[in-house]
């Protein structure tokens, strides 16, 4: 496996040449020199690299040993070790008795770079693997169960037990990717949750619901979520599903809880499934492009009502269940005044909101002038 890319070998040469006023070389396993802060080096063999690949140890050499050697100056060349192994070498450019202090701290830098840029990238190829595992099973097409519990166990996750989705929607005015918001995260979930990002840009969890037993444990971590995520993204939360297979139903709703809650109630933040069920069942009937030209009466009321309190009626007389001390309380008007209301409603309609089946014919034209 080849430990040392042009990319890695240059970041280890900027780093190190940033504290120590000296050129700096990085060979591969091969003694050719794939990092330097002399540009017109790179690609030259270095004979010296090769003396300490093949003897396993540091080598100095002086301005003559470095006149007999091919793509070689004065300095001294140490090996880059990883897991035990040999993987490549740095050299500092200099007379070897001014840089011999420095040579084994440069040694040091050099392999922890190449190590946090291994663990980085195995910590990335996780996560590439658990969005791939997440888009599977939210996908309604390109379900493979096989496939899924396969990679899964790479992962050492279960992924066959009750789990809740939950999406994260960064927000308009939000200021930060969405890989800062996936680390910003990754430290509320658990061993066995799995998160994801979609073509959509969306942040899925899938969250193991073995230790969730109430509602309120799961507004706790959804709260927590929130706070991780600066206050700025959209939380929907679909349903606890106990089959793997019902993850996509879970996911689309978490999806339209924050579609259609965000439009009913832009100044929230968290959306659950349960408590827009009806809203969002509704809506579908609203939505109905046969059935648009049927709720052209609400309309009227947003053009006769003054300031909007004829829909601003209609709005509290649907959140109060239509008792009218409640209503008039919230509204701060008279009952007679409600009532003058509800007759002008009825008048510039023809639906009488105190007659459920009007009620509901209202509250669906509502809700498809709120949410398009």
């Amino acid at each position: 496996m080849q430990f040392l890319t042009y990319e890695l070998a240059q970041e280890i040469v900027e780093r190190t040449m940033k504290i120590l006023n000296h050129n700096i070389n990085v060979m591969n396993n091969k003694g050719i020199i794939i990092g330097s802060g002399d540009k017109e080096r790179i690609n030259q063999l270095h004979d010296g690299a090769l003396l300490v690949l093949n003897q396993g140890e540091s080598y100095e050499i002086d301005k003559l040993a470095a006149a007999e050697m091919k793509g070689t100056k004065p300095g001294i060349n140490l090996p880059i070790q990883f897991n035990n192994q040999i993987v490549g070498v740095i050299g500092i450019t200099g007379e070897p008795e001014s840089i011999r202090n420095y040579a084994q701290l440069v040694k040091m830098a050099a392999e922890l770079v190449l190590e946090q840029s291994l663990l980085l990238e195995r910590v990335q190829w996780k996560q590439r693997l658990q969005s791939e595992i997440v888009n599977r099973l939210i996908s309604e097409k390109d379900f493979n169960e096989e496939w899924i519990k396969e990679r899964a166990q790479f992962l050492g996750i279960e992924v066959d037990q009750s789990r809740i989705a939950i999406v994260l929607k960064q927000s308009d005015d939000a200021e930060f990717s969405n890989q800062e918001l996936l680390r910003a995260v990754h430290y509320e979930l658990e061993k066995n949750d799995l998160m994801g990002i979609t073509l959509n840009n969306e942040i899925v969890i899938l969250k193991a619901a073995v230790t969730i037993r109430e509602n309120s444990e799961l507004l706790l971590l959804v709260k927590r979520l929130e706070k991780a995520s600066g206050n700025k993204a959209l939380i929907g939360i679909g349903s606890r599903t106990e089959r793997i297979k019902g993850l996509t139903s879970s996911f689309l709703q978490a999806q339209k809880a924050i579609f259609v809650g965000s439009k009913l109630h832009p100044e929230k933040r968290i959306y659950n499934y349960e408590e827009y069920q009806l809203d969002i069942l509704l809506s579908k009937l609203a939505q109905d492009e046969q059935d648009r030209e049927s709720f052209a009466f609400y309309y009227k009321l947003l053009e006769e009502g003054k300031k909007g309190e004829l829909v601003q009626t209609l709005e509290a007389y649907i959140k109060e269940n239509g008792e009218l001390n409640k209503v008039s309380e919230k509204l701060f008007i008279h009952r007679n005044t409600l009532r003058y209301r509800l007759e002008k409603i009825f008048e510039l309609t023809g639906r009488d909101p105190r007659n459920i089946r009007d009620l509901v014919e209202l509250y669906l034209a509502k809700l498809m002038h709120d949410i398009t």
